[in-house]
């Protein structure tokens, strides 16, 4: 990692850290590697020894490193079990591949259907219906996925379960970097997106097993449809789409974190 070299005003203790953290999160420090010291890091920053301690401090506090006294600081090896912190990581770090995010929301997705049939409100109901319309109504990508994904949303909602919910929240980029590659693929919208209206119908009919089915056909079509992009991972596919169509570029931060252009990663 090259240091910085001209004029350039102070780094603050955020950019460094974010320096540091795509360092990491880029692989170009791996797990268990070893950090340059305080002082040379300070001194390749150009930045005082302890805004150096307090951006080790906010990188411990992410789990991105273990700080040993006496020994230093070392890259630890990120765990999606550790929660939201490290999923993100995660997925800007291109660690989730497409097949593994299928099968995640199949078990969860369609068991929050079935229960969305057994438990929604009068008011879960107008929540899915206006989504769903919205989502119908949508024009472009990048609406297109926000609607899409907030339609997902009112189904885990409605099911009634605090726990589902909150499962849903967490895979929540991942969800929408997957619809992202639905919308932005022609055979896939136009087979997909009509499954929607048999996922509500079944819900609304308090009828759990078709519920279940619909969510179940309408996640699966992935694994029809995807082609070799099911074996890849998340970020290198929308990368992939990004390459051609910029309104994916535009969405591609949003989804998997701060990615930056050829030539223009943080050094």
């Amino acid at each position: 990692m090259a240091g910085r070299t001209g004029d350039f005003p102070p780094l603050t203790p955020q950019a460094l850290t974010e320096l540091l953290e795509d360092a990491v999160v880029s692989r170009e420090w791996r797990p268990g590697d070893k950090l340059p010291s305080e002082r040379r890091l300070a001194e390749r920053y150009g930045v005082s020894r302890p805004v150096v301690r307090e951006v080790l401090r906010r990188l411990q506090e992410r789990g991105l490193i273990v700080v040993h006294p006496g020994r230093g600081s070392y890259v630890r090896r990120l765990r999606a079990t550790e929660g939201g912190t490290s999923l993100e990581l995660l997925v800007r770090r291109g660690d989730v591949r497409v097949r593994e995010l299928v099968a995640a929301r199949r078990m969860l997705e369609t068991e929050t259907a079935a229960l969305a049939a057994d438990q929604h409100t009068e008011e879960d109901a107008r929540r899915m219906r206006d989504a769903l319309a919205a989502f119908d109504a949508g024009r472009g990508v990048a609406a297109g996925a926000d609607l899409d994904v907030a339609f997902h949303e009112a189904i885990a909602i409605a099911s009634g379960n605090t726990v589902l919910q909150l499962m849903f929240g967490a895979i929540r980029p991942l969800t929408h970097g997957m619809v992202v590659r639905s919308l932005t693929d022609r055979e896939t919208r136009r087979i997909g997106a009509p499954v929607h209206h048999d996922i509500l119908a079944g819900i609304l009919a308090r009828k759990a097993e078709d519920a279940r089915e619909a969510m179940a056909r309408h996640i699966e079509l992935a694994e029809e449809l995807y082609g070799a992009d099911l074996d890849r991972p998340l970020r290198e596919v929308l990368q992939r789409r990004a390459d051609h169509e910029p309104e994916v570029a535009a969405l591609l931060e949003r989804i998997t974190g701060a990615l930056h252009p050829p030539g223009d990663a943080p050094r």
